[in-house]
């Protein structure tokens, strides 16, 4: 059981952090695009989320990549495709580029760009606003299933809730969450 448990693929995602010049934030968004058309190209590519900046005093853009396996965001992350396409950033772009790679869900409670130990909420603040966002889901999305498939045995309802929920908490709910409660959940860490 150990061995097949290792070799099944885990999505990962990349977080990418740009400080962008204020103003050159327009282009940035148009060079966002660009990327996200190239990202599509390259197999497992799941899905891109961008947390734009709240004011232009600090212009700092994430970039949440997700790809189904390591080795496929390693074809891209390493790929001249992309490679080529980041250098029409540096004009727009002040400071580092800083990339961070994450697998499971510890990339929604982790800010990039900084150790994982040392900025990790504290762990009932993760608790709490799991339960707060799983429980109506949940309820909301078992209720609806059983309804749809009304008649099927109670582990295959099960499943199938399983199989619709976990997609949805992992790559909408969660993110939208976390960013929502960001303040809350960093709050008493320097988030610098």
């Amino acid at each position: 059981m150990g061995k097949n448990a290792e070799s099944l693929p885990e999505p990962i995602t990349a977080l990418i952090v740009r400080t962008v010049r204020p103003d050159r934030l327009q282009d940035f968004e148009d060079w966002i695009g660009g990327m996200n058309k190239i990202a599509r190209e390259f197999d497992g590519f799941l899905g891109v989320s961008i947390i734009r900046p709240v004011n232009t005093t600090h212009s700092e853009y994430v970039i949440i990549v997700r790809f189904d396996d390591y080795e496929h965001l390693r074809a891209f992350m390493t790929s001249t495709e992309r490679e080529d396409y980041l250098q029409k950033s540096e004009s727009m772009t002040v400071g580092e580029l800083s990339v961070q790679e994450m697998s499971g869900l510890e990339s929604f409670f982790t800010l990039p760009g900084t150790q994982k130990d040392s900025l990790a909420p504290q762990k009932y603040k993760m608790a709490i606003l799991t339960i707060l966002v799983l429980y109506p889901t949940l309820l909301g999305l078992s209720t609806f299933i059983a309804f749809i498939f009304h008649g099927f045995p109670r582990p295959l309802l099960i499943l199938i809730t399983l199989i619709v929920l976990v997609p949805i908490m992992t790559y909408f709910i969660m993110p939208w969450v976390t960013r929502l409660f960001r303040s809350w959940l960093y709050s008493g860490k320097s988030l610098k």
